[in-house]
This record gives structure tokens, C-alpha cells and sequence, in this order.
């Protein structure tokens, strides 16, 4: 059976799964030659940008900010979401976001467990630990992360937040 989401569902559908893919699917940008770079390069220098902009509301500038570590087709469904989100009421935002916590500090912990490269794709298995979004205590998660090689460049392709 399938059911279309109202805007306001899918948005906030999305927003959870972007926080929580945000933190554990993490991936590359900024002409990451490795699997691992990639993942390194996002938790260093993406993660608090692409996170900061969502709990602010700038929709664009996540999708901006996404096209460094996301690959080309989730990009386009992270700007199609946008859009969507533009057109909701401040209400409706106001709802959806919750009590978002303040990503202007937040801190990521990673160790890469294992990679297994085949040709133009990968998967990483990382331990992250950061904050939980629904008790902002620390928490550490272990995913796998599917990367693919886009213009010389790794970057993650089928994240669950765009589902």
C-alpha cells in the first residue's frame, strides 16, 4: 500500500530522518580521494554546517551545503524538499522542528570500523558519538554508509532522510 504524505508529514518525515541521518550517515565533499576521507571530511568540516542550517530553517543553504558530501540525485531531492518546506507556514515549520537543539557547538566523535570498496561505490561502517535529538544526551550509533564516486569525488548516495 502506498499513502502520499500532506507537505507538512513528509517535511517533518524528513526532518527527523535528516538529523538522524545527518549524524550517522555521514559522508564526503571537498575532493575526498578515499571512502574514509570522505567520512572524516563531513564529521571535520560539513556536519555542523549542514545541521546548524536545518535547525535554522535556511532550507537552501542545507541543500547547498549537502551538494559538498551528497551525491547529485540526493541533492536534488534535499532541494525539492526545500522548496516544499519554503511553502509551509512559519506554523507549520514551528511545528515540525520541535524543541531542535542548538547545532552551533556540536561536537562529533567518529572511529572508521571498516571499508569495503568495489569499483565506484563503498560502504563505510563508522561508530559515531554525538548528541540524541529526542533527549540530548550523548549517544554513540554504529552505521554503514553507502558511498559512490561522483567526478573523481566520493560522496553518500541513498541516505534515508529523503524517503
Amino acid at each position: 500500500m502506498h499513502s502520499k504524505l500532506t507537505p507538512v508529514r513528509r517535511a517533518a518525515a524528513v526532518a527527523g530522518g535528516a538529523l538522524a541521518t545527518a549524524l550517522v550517515l555521514a559522508a564526503c565533499g571537498g575532493g575526498a580521494d578515499t571512502p574514509e576521507a570522505a567520512v572524516e571530511n563531513f564529521y571535520d568540516n560539513g556536519a555542523e554546517d549542514f545541521l546548524g542550517a536545518f535547525a535554522e530553517g535556511d532550507f537552501d543553504k542545507v541543500a547547498e551545503v549537502g551538494a559538498d558530501y551528497f551525491c547529485e540525485e540526493d541533492v536534488t531531492d534535499i532541494q525539492s524538499t526545500a522548496d516544499e518546506m519554503k511553502s509551509m507556514s512559519d506554523e507549520e515549520i514551528d511545528a515540525m522542528m520541535g524543541s531542535m537543539p542548538d547545532f552551533s557547538e556540536v561536537d562529533f566523535e567518529y572511529d572508521i570500523l571498516e571499508t569495503t570498496e568495489d569499483g565506484d561505490t563503498a560502504t563505510v561502517e563508522v561508530e559515531v558519538t554525538g548528541p540524541d535529538f529526542a533527549t540530548g544526551e550523548e549517544s554513540t550509533e554504529t552505521s554503514t554508509m553507502n558511498l559512490v564516486k561522483e567526478e573523481d569525488e566520493w560522496k553518500i548516495c541513498g541516505g534515508d532522510f529523503l524517503s
